[in-house]
């Protein structure tokens, strides 16, 4: 397994020619809430996170609503966006890519963190995907290691 700051990746990745079912059901197995899409060079051409999962598994109007508590669930309604999302290329639901390379500093890497919605980034060696790194793991890593510091 690939580490960076002392943090294993997650090898949570689906092929550019994936479905949307493909990409949730990498997604619900992994310990991270962000897949990267991998073009055929292995280099990341998109990001899916949670967020793509409930566009593509609601209904498209929940966006538009504030206020949900005077609709009832549909479970064939749910069901049909389900598999009508599920077919669909991952291309139409991922995100454009933010990656962070193998050897970036704790401060860049913060920084893509701070500045971007997801809470796992790609991160890449010479323009490929080695893994994902989760946003909580990256910063219990810098608590461990400021406590090292720290402590005598």
């Amino acid at each position: 397994m690939t580490e960076v700051f002392g943090i294993e990746l997650v090898p949570a990745a689906v092929s550019h020619a994936a479905t949307f079912r493909e990409a949730a059901e990498a997604l619900a197995t992994q310990p991270v809430s962000a897949v990267a899409v991998l073009g055929d060079d292995e280099a990341v051409v998109g990001v899916v996170g949670t967020e793509a999962l409930l566009h593509g598994l609601f209904p498209r109007y929940l966006t538009e609503l504030r206020h949900t508590a005077f609709v009832r669930d549909d479970t064939a309604l749910l069901a049909e966006c389900a598999l009508e999302a599920g077919a669909e290329p991952v291309g139409e639901h991922m995100a454009d890519p933010v990656v962070a390379e193998h050897d970036a500093s704790a401060t860049h890497v913060a920084e893509l963190f701070l500045h971007h919605d997801f809470d796992a980034l790609p991160v890449v060696k010479e323009g490929r995907f080695i893994g994902m790194l989760g946003r909580a793991e990256f910063c219990r890593a810098m608590i461990i290691a400021g406590s090292r510091i720290a402590s005598p």
